[in-house]
């Protein structure tokens, strides 16, 4: 996703991760679960978890911009594009582009997950906007997972450049190239986000450096 900032451009989809990079207590936290008929992953990346929710629902739902969807990327070790991997690895998986998604879906998801997606979204706005999206995808009994990390020593030596620009819930560290948000949200802060959309929380927990926040409708 693009965002302009300060009048500055962030292209948030230079943040994904790879799936080689998926943490093991969220993979562990999906792989236990309960299989369900449709799980939807809430900006997808580079398709971190997808292969996991995979393994626990009927049809995948997935959800990112245009430009992280389209773009030509390696994925699991391939140059290829989001789109194509996912209709190659699962033919059933719907694929939204987040605009496509704000202004609402058709189909009720019984899971959606939100991973690393809240803290790097530079809009209070459009935060609230991705967040009524999701809620308003989910099933009566449909449930929610956001995860954020929100501590590392990385995270500390960034804050104490003297290019960094306070910003929301973070800062925006900029270069000559281009700009990064670092959203810094935290268990407590999360909770706070979700309930003043009108989230249930179901649960909260820490693990390492990462919040947990499980959902339902409220």
């Amino acid at each position: 996703m693009r965002y302009k900032v300060k009048g500055l451009e962030i292209c948030s989809e230079n943040a994904a991760k790879s799936m080689a990079q998926a943490s093991a207590a969220l993979t562990n936290w999906i792989l236990t679960r309960p299989p369900v008929r449709r799980a939807l992953d809430y900006g997808c990346g580079k398709l971190r978890y997808a292969p996991y929710l995979a393994r626990q629902c009927s049809q995948l739902g997935l959800v990112d911009s245009n430009v992280q969807l389209d773009r030509s990327q390696v994925i699991a070790g391939r140059r290829t594009t989001v789109k194509r991997y996912a209709q190659r690895h699962w033919p059933s998986c719907r694929i939204y582009a987040i605009e496509e998604f704000w202004h609402g879906i058709e189909e009720k998801y019984d899971f959606v997950l939100c991973s690393n997606v809240l803290s790097a979204i530079p809009s209070y706005h459009l935060r609230n906007r991705s967040l009524k999206a999701i809620m308003s995808c989910l099933r009566q009994k449909g449930e929610c997972l956001f995860v954020n990390q929100y501590t590392n020593s990385e995270f500390h030596k960034a804050r104490n450049r003297p290019e960094a620009i306070d910003h929301l819930d973070g800062w925006i560290l900029a270069s000559q190239k281009s700009a990064s948000y670092y959203g810094i949200l935290d268990r407590a802060k999360t909770i706070r986000i979700l309930r003043a959309i009108g989230f249930r929380i179901l649960e909260a927990w820490i693990d390492g450096q990462s919040a947990f926040v499980l959902v339902g409708c409220g």
